[in-house]
């Protein structure tokens, strides 16, 4: 419990949209010699999107595939009758949750909508952690803002037009800009 609490007591609170305070790399370095092997295992395959038999990283990775199976099914109706979508299996479904996605997708704007799954996974965390805050779990979920917070850091309308403009320097070799 201590060296959650060593952690924790260093962490900034995170709401969505926030400047990240740090790194991932930088949270990693301040993780390492704290937590112990197990934890740390447990932190790297969170981040590296990898699940994990720790309880806090197997629920989070589970209600992503709830996420994408919600996503999923949505797409497939739109598409069609004839359109078939097959769910992944997983453990621990939240209503809930599965209504934020729902109401996500329902969103016509396509920065809204993301804006709105990442709201959903800041809320699925902090349940996910639950209401004691000096613990591993809380580090976990504090991890999860901040890559959520570094996306959203990177999401610009200059890099969004330098990202179209590599696209087309990558695919059509007669247009080059510069």
């Amino acid at each position: 419990m201590s060296n959650a609490l060593y952690l924790t007591a260093s962490l900034p609170m995170l709401k969505l949209g926030d400047q990240p305070p740090m790194t991932m790399e930088e949270l990693r370095y301040r993780c390492t010699g704290v937590m112990s092997d197990k934890e740390l295992a447990a932190f790297d395959a969170l981040i590296a999107g990898e699940d994990s038999d720790e309880p806090f990283v197997a629920a989070y990775y589970a209600h992503d595939i709830q996420l994408k199976n919600v996503a999923g099914r949505l797409r497939a109706q739109a598409w069609g009758p004839e359109t078939r979508f097959s769910e992944r299996s997983f453990s621990g479904y939240d209503v809930t949750f599965a209504k934020m996605v729902s109401d996500a997708f329902a969103k016509a704007d396509p920065l809204e909508r993301e804006m709105d799954l990442d709201r959903a996974r800041f809320w699925l965390v902090d349940q996910l952690a639950g209401v004691c805050e000096d613990t591993m779990e809380t580090v976990y979920a504090f991890a999860v803002k901040l890559m959520i917070c570094e996306r959203w850091s990177r999401i610009s309308e200059e890099a969004g037009n330098a990202a179209v403009i590599q696209v087309i320097n990558d695919n059509d070799p007669a247009f080059k800009q510069g």
